[in-house]
């Protein structure tokens, strides 16, 4: 990044989200020249904390979960941010995709799991299963804006509420102020942090501690059972 684009982006910043999550964002930034490191915000949601009823409804679109052979085509197509690979992997799992549909088109989709699922190669995320996890969220270009995402997670939370969970479970990198903008808004909760460090061969984590409430724990491991993008 030159200078003239790093004075636009931090300007751009400073403007929507203030000094503070600014000088954040940089610090993150600046760490992750040297090492890897993530701050996890540790978030639950249930159906009754979404106020906003319109979030449950996709007029004009099919909103449901979908299958492995179903999904195939779109893996195939190179535009919808999973691979084959990845789309098997998971489906072995028992993870499960709900899916919004514009016709023949997968406008978004969202990813949903009961198990401990990696969060990268290196690290594997652990909570309680009482709550369904939600992973790997995705809005085709073409219908962003319209709060697509947010639609699939309350069809999803209340599907798996429906099933017996608690609600879903998630997490957004703390310097993601965009999302975290709007997963509050749709109505998470955030509960604490995890701190996620790799340097060389170290691997190292901590969780505050509101998250022993909910078992959210990040742990190293080798080797992954499948693996995720860190994309919150």
């Amino acid at each position: 990044m030159d200078m003239r684009k790093a004075i636009a982006y931090i300007g751009d910043h400073v403007q929507k989200y203030g000094v503070g999550a600014t000088l954040h964002d940089l610090g993150c930034r600046a760490l992750n020249l040297a090492v890897q490191f993530q701050i996890l915000k540790g978030m639950i949601v249930r159906v009754e904390d979404v106020k906003d009823a319109s979030l449950f409804e996709a007029p004009g679109l099919e909103a449901r979960f979908a299958g492995e052979d179903e999904l195939k085509r779109y893996a195939h197509d190179g535009t919808h941010d999973f691979s084959l690979e990845f789309l098997h992997q998971a489906c072995a799992r028992g993870d499960r995709c709900y899916a919004i549909f514009d016709g023949e088109a997968l406008a978004a989709y969202g990813w949903y799991s009961n198990l401990p699922t990696s969060i990268d190669e290196h690290f594997v995320l652990r909570f309680d299963p009482a709550y369904t996890y939600m992973y790997k969220g995705y809005t085709a270009p073409a219908y962003r804006g319209k709060r697509l995402h947010a639609v699939g997670m309350c069809g999803a939370l209340r599907a798996v509420t429906e099933e017996g969970r608690k609600g879903l479970v998630s997490w957004v990198f703390s310097n993601n102020f965009a999302s975290l903008r709007s997963v509050t808004r749709m109505g998470y909760r955030i509960f604490g942090d995890v701190y996620v460090l790799r340097a060389g061969e170290l691997c190292f984590s901590f969780s505050t501690p509101g998250c022993r409430d909910y078992g959210f724990e990040v742990m190293a491991y080798d080797p992954p059972p499948v693996q995720t993008e860190l994309s919150h």
